[in-house]
Parts: structure tokens; C-alpha cells; sequence
């Protein structure tokens, strides 16, 4: 470990900084996640942002993972690398407001990974835990409120039970109480989970099949684990899917997504949205569903561009926005549609632009594809009762394409669409308020690589749209290299960063511009 800390030290790779401005160089595109804030609890305030990616291939079937923390200013980066297995699968990476936690599946070694890093960018803990066989070595890490610990869920296999373990752990790892779930048949599993100080609340799926799951809200005590209530998916004519879950200042628990007619909830189209309100008890506050043909629909077909082949464009939630007398719902449309062009057409395109995700050109028993095209923003406003006031669509010039190979070519569409928001391909970037107090909401959008935009759009006033001046965008070079991965970050009052990866150059950018 001091050798690599050494290696790093030196740089490796090299970090060219300017004002306002920092760039990674030797950043390879494979296990290249995106650039994240580093966000409080309420995911408000900002006090820098990560990154991590392969850099380097290690000795006996090891490879070097590089993880990158960058201060609020993006003047200063420290990187951290850590030692991973070739064949070993990263789970997500969280913060908890003192210290991250990176999970990853070695399989091969049938074992899962924990490493606990500091805001510093220091080891504070690193810990193996065994599987009983590969299928089993699998993690989901979500962080604890006030930076007390971590959530760590893994599947369990209990002689002819199947299901899932979740624990709660401090910031060294050490366990302070789990529960288990198992079914004897079918499949029960943790989609979501969202904490306060004294309540956790997943979003569980259960049933017989992966198409035949059914979804429940659960909200659990979190110093004890003890159920607090639960709430089924299926309200008796239809079902709502996950997209968002929230609990609010009050302790109230909101959701908030689509829906399908019916109990079949692993579905190809949806029938609308809802917006779900519970008490801290679980009474039903509000339960409002806006029906798609009934009053979606005319929306979709005015603002619409190009030909869906395959399903229904579909809505995908992407935020709550909570504040004064309204509830927002902020999403954006997309399809899936067939992609037939040959590999070798489609390969060296997605390469130049890398738009892509999977394994390029897929493996050797599957190589077709699918196009995620993402589109116009929608916005649903509600009032404190739960009544639709206001459906908003806000266009784009232009929408972007990514590329799905294996193993995702294979999804569903909202499977698809939770995949692309983890990887950060959606335009939508967060709410803010500005210097007069009004709301903003900012985007990106990166449908062409030479010339990505960030926009804000005031949401009190007739949603003007406002073109961010780049200034630093100079700095970017971006006639040597297109950008593929593109994204518009919180900052500061005023500030924004942004993000841009060029996999041509191997580089990450990251500016600090002017929101105002």
C-alpha cells in the first residue's frame, strides 16, 4: 500500500490545474463512473466531488483502481488507489458526510470488498467479507444520516430460503445490528433505501420471478431495525413502480414514479405517474395518479421528435422538488429503440464519441444493442393536496444517444433508464434559487459532443430558459476530443461545476462557471 501511495504521489498521471479549472489525465474509459458531488445529507450543500477509474493493470490477476477527490474549488485533487481483482464487479460508491464507502463483488474469490475512505482521501478500513458461493458475493452500500455509518445489503441463501441481509454498520465496519428477510420461493430483494436520524425506509420487491415481482414500502426504526409499517405497491387496479423516495423534514415518506395498470410490475409501458404521501405512521396523506392516454398523452405528441421502434416513449422521475405550497415532479421522456446498424459500424462511432455503456461490441455470445435516445423534460406540478395543477413540457434542441450493449442491452426500459440516471446520462441536474429567490431548475444537454450546453430554466416565472455563458469552456479543448460523458453540478451560491470526460484525450475537466 505505501508503494502505490507512493506511485501516486509521484503522479501517475498527471493534473493540470488552472483557475477554476482541473483536469485527469490517464483517466481510461472502463469503470469510469461519472463525476459526483460530495453533498450533505439534504443533498444541498456541496463540499467538492469524486470520480474514480481504472488506471493500471496490477500483479497476479490484480487491477488498479483510481479514486479521485476534488476539492469544492477544483484547485487540488488527492487520489487514492486501491487494488481490486480483474474479474471483480464495483457496486456503487457512497458518502455519509464524513467518510465514503466502496464496495465490490470479487467473485472468482468468492467474496465481497469494503473500503472505507476518508474525506481526506485515507484509508480508514478495509474489510473482506466471504461468500458462501459466487452468486452470493454481491453488495449494495447506502450511506447513514449524520455520517454515523453505513447500510450494507447482501442476498442470502438459508437451506431452501432465498432472500436478503441488512445491516447497519458504524464508520470502521464493525456491525451494530442486522435482520434477515428470506421467502420459500421466488425472490424478495432491497431496490431503494433512504434514512433520517431515527428511520430507515426501503423499497422492497417481492415475488415469484423477476417479471413477477411486487413492490412494498417498508420503514424501519434505525437504531434497532424494528418495523415501523409497510405499505403495498398494489393499490387494487394498479401498481406503482419505483423512481424516487424521499423523507421529508416532518418525517413524512414520499414517492413518486409511474405506474402500471394492474399487478404486472416488471412491464414494457407504463399508464402514468403517481405522487405518494405517507405519515411518519404510514397513513395515506395523499395518493394522486395522473392517467397517461387521459392526460400525458397530448403532451408527448406535441413536443415528440423522430420514431419510436419497440414501445411507448415512457417518463422517468428524476426529482421531488418539495418547497412552499407546491410539490414537483421533475422528469424526462425516453424510448428504447432497436438499434439494427452492423457492430462494426456502430463500434468505432461509439468509441469517437463515447456515448456508450456495456462492453463495446458486446462479448462473444451477445452482440446486439439497443439506443437509449433521452428527451424533453416534463414537469407535473401538485398542490399541497395532491391535485395535478400544472403539466409542463420543456424541449430540447436536440436529444442524446447513448449506445446499450451487453449486459444491458437486454433490460427492460425503466431497468434501462435507473442504469443510465446511475451512470449520469440523463440532462436533468438539480433545483436551486437564485439571487431574487426564484427556482431554477438546471440541465445539461450533450446531443452534440463539440458543443455541450447548460441551461436554467426559472420554474416561478413561465419557465424561461437561460443559456449558461461557458467561460471556462476554452480550457476544455474540445475540437481534439469529443465529449461523452457531460454534466452540470452544484456548487456554491451562483456556481456551478461541470464535468466533461473525453475518452479520445483520457481526460476529465472539471470547471467552475457562473450560474448567473
Amino acid at each position: 500500500m505505501k508503494k502505490l501511495i507512493l506511485l501516486s504521489t509521484i503522479a501517475l498521471f498527471s493534473v493540470s490545474i488552472f483557475a477554476q479549472t482541473i483536469q485527469l489525465d490517464g483517466v481510461k474509459g472502463r469503470l469510469f463512473k461519472g463525476v459526483k458531488p460530495i453533498l450533505d445529507s439534504k443533498d444541498e450543500t456541496v463540499s467538492g466531488y469524486y470520480t474514480y477509474y481504472m488506471v493500471d493493470k496490477g500483479k497476479k490477476g490484480m487491477r488498479t483502481l483510481e479514486f479521485a477527490i476534488i476539492d469544492k474549488g477544483v484547485t487540488n485533487v488527492v487520489k487514492t488507489p486501491i487494488e481490486i481483482h480483474k474479474y471483480a464487479t464495483l457496486n456503487n460508491t457512497v458518502f455519509n458526510g464524513k467518510n465514503f464507502l466502496i464496495s465490490y463483488d470479487d467473485r472468482k474469490n468468492k467474496q465481497i470488498v469494503f473500503n472505507v475512505i476518508g474525506a481526506d482521501g485515507k484509508l480508514v478500513k478495509k474489510k473482506t467479507e466471504p461468500a458462501a458461493k459466487k452468486r452470493f458475493a454481491s453488495s449494495v452500500v447506502y450511506p447513514a444520516a449524520n455520517g454515523s455509518g453505513f447500510y450494507i445489503v447482501t442476498p442470502i441463501k438459508e437451506k431452501k430460503l432465498s432472500g436478503f441481509k441488512l445491516m447497519l454498520v458504524d464508520n470502521n465496519l464493525k456491525e451494530l445490528w442486522n435482520f434477515t428477510e428470506t421467502v420459500p420461493k421466488g425472490l424478495t430483494q432491497v431496490a431503494d433505501l433512504v434514512n433520517s436520524a431515527d428511520r430507515f425506509v426501503i423499497w422492497k420487491e417481492h415475488g415469484l420471478g423477476i417479471k413477477k415481482l411486487k413492490p412494498v414500502i417498508v420503514a424501519y426504526d434505525a437504531k434497532t431495525g424494528d418495523k415501523i409499517f409497510s405499505r403495498d405497491g398494489y393499490d387494487g387496479t394498479s401498481t406503482i413502480m419505483y423512481n424516487q423516495l424521499r423523507i421529508d423534514d416532518e418525517g413524512n415518506v414520499i414517492a413518486g414514479g409511474a405506474y402500471v395498470n394492474g399487478e404486472k410490475y416488471r412491464t414494457i409501458n407504463t399508464n402514468g405517474i403517481y405522487l405518494l404521501k405517507m405519515s411518519p405512521k404510514g397513513k395515506e396523506i395523499l395518493y394522486t395518479k395522473v392517467d397517461r392516454d387521459e392526460k400525458i398523452q397530448s403532451v408527448l405528441n406535441a413536443t415528440s421528435k423522430g420514431v419510436t421502434v419497440g414501445s411507448k416513449d415512457k417518463i422517468w422521475v428524476e426529482d421531488l422538488v418539495l418547497e412552499g405550497d407546491e410539490m414537483i415532479i421533475i422528469s424526462e421522456m425516453f424510448r428504447k429503440n432497436i438499434n439494427p446498424k452492423p457492430a462494426n459500424y456502430q463500434v468505432p462511432r461509439d468509441a469517437i464519441s463515447g456515448k456508450y455503456i456495456g462492453v463495446l461490441g458486446g462479448n462473444d455470445d451477445n452482440k446486439s444493442k439497443v439506443t437509449f435516445e433521452i428527451m424533453d423534460f416534463i414537469l407535473f406540478k401538485f398542490d399541497q393536496s395532491g391535485s395535478l395543477a400544472e403539466i409542463q413540457p420543456i424541449t430540447k434542441e436536440k436529444y442524446t444517444k447513448v449506445t446499450a450493449w451487453y449486459p444491458y442491452n437486454g433490460l427492460l426500459g425503466m431497468q434501462l433508464a435507473k442504469v443510465m440516471e446511475d451512470a449520469g446520462w440523463f440532462d436533468y441536474g438539480f433545483t436551486t434559487v437564485d439571487q431574487n429567490g426564484k427556482r431554477l431548475m438546471v440541465a445539461s444537454n450533450n446531443a452534440q459532443a463539440r458543443k455541450p450546453q447548460v441551461f436554467t430554466y426559472n420554474l416561478d416565472d413561465g419557465y424561461a430558459q437561460t443559456k449558461i455563458n461557458m467561460k471556462q469552456e476554452g480550457k476544455v479543448d474540445l475540437e481534439k476530443g469529443k465529449v461523452g460523458y457531460f454534466k452540470a453540478m452544484r456548487n456554491s451560491e451562483g456556481k456551478i461545476a461541470v464535468a466533461y470526460f473525453q475518452r479520445k484525450l483520457k481526460r476529465v475537466t472539471i470547471n467552475i462557471e457562473d450560474l448567473y
